[in-house]
């Protein structure tokens, strides 16, 4: 619903620019400062719809004006081509370039939105200083921009070769890369700044960094003394840089933005899988089933006064809730410590299910100081028990193979007489995600007509 409301809001807008550079050129009047007002309205709302928070607003605002004014250039260059009519290659670059920045912010924004903007709406608040702040500079350069050519000294081709002189010199633009990068990564780690301080400090290093660049690229420093070069020439070329500067500025904010915004995404997801595999790990722990059996079998034991096998057996009990406890928080553990909770578990269900199953460890001893996902072993053989008929006239077969790097738990297939409830593999999509998140590592899951085969990762 919210993204078709989006593209109303993009044609509506892009119609509306069509119509106004159509309405302009017909009165003789320059549109340039109206279609801008109107392209930052677009992207303001978008930003707020997408919910977006304003310092990424202020950003879009003065990197798609400048992208804007490209396209818009270059598009109606190759529509004169086929159409002939100046006020319609006007009309038509004007909605086509309207159309572009819309959708291109959606999908910006679609990819690097922040998980704690996306989980709200974005409202006003007195940050909304850093748009306003954005709207004056674009104007500013647009007013600059048009004054600037009504002058004899500035003219198109005086603008080129300032940008070209600008554009030319890699240690002017290392120097406008580098100090924006560690100026935007340096402000993020300081945010809790007051906003005041945040603008005056970002007015004050963005006219110290034109400057510099200004006069690196005026004077052909550091290779060379450019001694001809006046102070025209350096407010001309200064404007140039100003508008380079603003751009980059906030590309580089928007990058940063984006990287930010993956990582918090990354974390929260891996928060919340680790969130319900703790809750899988925690019903497992209170599992009714396992409960009402092993008491079952526990009170036949002393009523059989097999009493060595009834204490055994509470230890062994005792053992799997305590390592279930002291690692319910943990992401990983060590491979020994998983396996000999696992041979406590096995032990239990041999008790109850007797020769109804076997399982058989084929184990490399250098692989036992590695790590896995906490009862993940477990729920495998968990999983085989469960999915399969147990009985002593065909057992069920499970052998836990471990190597250097990987364990593979494999049991073959012994279809229950009953037709088992649909599996949801809730327990193997936890594990999954859990190794995706720790390492980016998959499981690998085979199927065939004989056996049932998951091997895991070792970390």
């Amino acid at each position: 619903m919210r993204s078709s409301k989006v593209s109303v809001i993009i044609h509506l807008f892009a119609a509306l620019h069509a119509v106004v550079a159509l309405l302009c050129r017909t009165a003789g009047v320059n549109d340039e400062l109206v279609l801008t007002l109107l392209t930052i309205a677009l992207i303001v709302l978008i930003c707020l719809r997408r919910g977006l928070n304003v310092e990424f607003t202020a950003a879009s605002v003065i990197v798609v004006n400048v992208i804007g004014y490209l396209l818009g250039t270059g598009g109606a260059a190759l529509i004169e081509r086929v159409v002939r009519s100046p006020l319609a290659v006007h009309a038509v670059s004007t909605f086509l370039t309207t159309e572009i920045l819309g959708w291109g912010i959606v999908w910006f924004t679609k990819f690097f939105r922040r998980g704690d903007d996306a989980a709200r709406p974005a409202t006003w608040t007195p940050r909304i200083g850093l748009v306003l702040l954005a709207v004056g500079v674009i104007f500013a350069l647009r007013l600059a921009y048009v004054e600037l050519f009504a002058t004899p000294s500035f003219s198109v081709e005086r603008f080129y070769q300032m940008a070209d002189l600008l554009v030319s010199n890699s240690v002017a633009l290392i120097f406008l890369l580098g100090v924006n990068v560690i100026y935007v990564r340096h402000m993020r780690r300081h945010s809790d700044q007051k906003n005041v301080v945040k603008a005056l400090s970002l007015t004050l290093f963005v006219f110290v960094t034109t400057v510099c660049a200004t006069l690196i690229a005026g004077l052909h420093l550091p290779f060379g003394f450019d001694a001809a070069f006046s102070w025209r020439e350096f407010l001309q070329l200064s404007i140039i840089t100003l508008l380079f500067e603003a751009t980059l500025y906030s590309v580089v904010f928007m990058v940063d933005y984006a990287l930010v915004a993956r990582s918090v995404l990354r974390t929260e997801r891996g928060r919340t899988h680790q969130a319900q595999f703790l809750y899988m790990k925690l019903k497992q722990q209170v599992n009714p089933h396992f409960l009402f059996n092993s008491l079952n079998i526990l009170d036949c034991l002393v009523c059989e006064q097999r009493i060595e096998q009834a204490s055994a057996y509470i230890h062994k009990l005792a053992g799997i809730y305590r390592y279930m406890l002291q690692n319910e928080a943990e992401p990983l553990v060590r491979l020994k410590e998983e396996l000999d909770f696992v041979g406590m578990y096995v032990d239990l269900l041999q008790v109850r299910f007797a020769d109804g199953f076997t399982v058989r460890q084929e184990i490399d001893e250098r692989a036992l100081t590695r790590n896995v996902v906490p009862c993940s072993i477990q729920l495998l053989i968990e999983n085989a028990i469960k999915h399969n008929a147990v009985d002593t006239s065909s057992p069920l077969e499970i052998r836990i193979a471990v190597t250097a790097d990987s364990v593979t738990v494999t049991n073959n297939l012994r279809p229950k007489l009953s037709a088992p409830a649909s599996s949801t593999h809730v327990g193997l999509n936890y594990i999954r995600q859990q190794y995706l998140d720790l390492a980016d590592r998959p499981i690998g899951i085979c199927h065939t007509e004989t056996e049932y085969r998951v091997t895991l990762p070792l970390l």
